[in-house]
């Protein structure tokens, strides 16, 4: 298998009194095609990891190889255009503008792009978000806006607008921690198909159920990754420091 990810130990250090210690010594690889599920306590590390594997925000050491590329070292302006080129994001918040409809919603993950970073045409456009709900089994509600979708069916719109830019990497955040039992299922059911399709995808969950579909389980435990990674720790820390500067936000 060819490596996607290779972290070699990372940690992230947020400035405070005492400095908060988000990840220490993180190594691990991902390659191409897994289905990598990460979970973890409240406060435990996992959304600082997915901040620095979408490129987010900046390891303060250790390094970062994507596809064989370093990214620590890369201007901001660079990591921008590797971002966008190369991720695609899936939020538990589905952040669907309501007065758009499903395709546009999708299509406008071609508008905002990084400065400097040039859109792809606009001839086109509406074909690749209809082929991309298609993927995502609703091609039939194109023309339908947010509020007359299921919270299954918007998180699908979500993951299609991921996929407009032909990633090599999907990120989702908690993806069905605002969805019942059955759209939960469906919604696992599409990303199992699009990892069938070669996609690797990384999903950060706390629902153990949504673990156990993904091909790999790493488990992160006071900024460490005591299971799953390429050297687990026998004897994690028992702690759960709750700390205020370790799930950040990300947009």
């Amino acid at each position: 298998m060819t490596a996607l990810i290779e972290f070699t130990d990372v940690g992230r250090m947020f400035e405070a009194d005492p400095p908060v210690h988000a990840l220490r010594g993180v190594t691990l690889r991902i390659d191409r095609g897994e289905y990598v599920a990460v979970t973890g306590p409240s406060g435990s590390g996992k959304s600082t990891l997915l901040g620095l594997l979408g490129l987010l925000d900046r390891p303060t050491s250790g390094t970062y190889r994507f596809a064989g590329a370093e990214t620590t070292t890369l201007a901001e302006r660079d990591r921008a255009a590797l971002r966008a080129g190369s991720f695609g994001f899936v939020f538990q918040a589905f952040h669907l503008l309501p007065y758009r409809s499903t395709e546009e919603n999708v299509m406008l993950a071609e508008v905002y792009r990084p400065k400097g970073r040039p859109a792809p045409p606009r001839r086109g456009r509406r074909e690749r978000a209809l082929a991309a709900l298609e993927r995502v089994g609703l091609g039939h509600r194109a023309g339908f806006r947010p509020d007359r979708l299921s919270g299954g069916e918007r998180q699908r719109v979500a993951i299609a607008r991921a996929l407009l830019g032909d990633p090599d990497l999907l990120l989702c955040d908690e993806p069905t921690g605002n969805l019942d039992g059955e759209n939960t299922q469906v919604v696992l059911d599409v990303l199992e198909e699009l990892n069938g399709q070669g996609l690797t995808l990384l999903v950060i969950t706390h629902d153990e159920a949504v673990a156990e579909r993904a091909g790999r389980r790493i488990r992160i435990a006071d900024g460490r990754v005591v299971a799953g990674g390429p050297e687990p720790v026998d004897n994690p820390s028992p702690v759960d420091h709750q700390f205020a500067g370790d799930r950040p936000q990300w947009p």
